[in-house]
């Protein structure tokens, strides 16, 4: 049986997106707050800068900073699985092992968080949200996927978050030597990829988030996400 430790909880339920800032001040601009759009940010780290970006798109500007911007944006894996939407980075920051602590910034991600099914976590798992929701105060999201623009380019398949390792898993889609400056597209089956992550069925998705981080190098990562749509098979 692994033991709880509470400051590795408490590290957890900030990457995990789960604890807003306390030094610093969010910043969201208010146009995205009207569209939905909620900031959450690491504990006593600064968070990104996040403002509107056509008419319906996000763009970001990390600098030493780390957050998440999420939103409602709920599908049924079983109807509509797949999750289309547009990104690029102008800034990136360097190439980085997503699988170390300290050491796993990204230029770009795209979450997509799941309803939470208690039936299905092992102890573990509801032992991390009992202290985490304890910790918070509020209901925490379920399982999380984590698709990224950044890394080294030798993680493959999906992987855990090093600072969860129950309940959220990483992917990455484009590596540092994606082209900057230009629009991508994706279509990403996220009921295939949840099966393919956890070994079970898609529970309903709840919200979707973009977010960069870039306070582990120092550095600076600035770019956009646009059109997030789900979409038939």
């Amino acid at each position: 049986m692994q033991r709880l430790d509470r400051r590795r909880l408490l590290s957890a339920a900030g990457a995990a997106g789960l604890l807003r800032a306390t030094d610093a001040a969010a910043a969201l601009d208010p146009g995205l707050e009207a569209a939905g759009w909620r900031e959450m940010t690491f504990r006593d780290k600064p968070g990104n800068r996040y403002v509107p970006d056509g008419t319906d798109g996000i763009r970001f500007e990390s600098r030493n900073s780390v957050s998440v911007a999420w939103r409602s944006l709920p599908a049924d894996p079983s109807r509509t699985p797949v999750l289309r939407w547009r990104w690029r980075v102008d800034r990136a920051v360097p190439r980085t092992d997503l699988t170390r602590k300290g050491g796993d910034d990204r230029s770009l991600s795209v979450y997509v968080a799941f309803a939470r099914v208690p039936e299905r976590a092992g102890f573990l798992e509801r032992s991390v949200r009992a202290v985490l929701g304890a910790f918070v105060g509020q209901a925490l999201p379920g399982r999380v996927l984590t698709f990224v623009w950044g890394g080294d380019g030798r993680s493959q398949g999906w992987f855990a978050n090093p600072y969860l390792p129950v309940g959220a898993k990483l992917r990455v889609l484009r590596d540092g030597t994606a082209p900057h400056g230009v629009w991508l597209e994706e279509r990403v089956d996220v009921g295939a990829e949840f099966r393919a992550a956890f070994g079970e069925e898609p529970p309903p998705v709840e919200q979707v988030g973009v977010g960069a981080d870039s306070d582990d190098t120092g550095s600076e990562a600035v770019g956009a996400v646009r059109e997030l749509v789900w979409l038939e098979s």
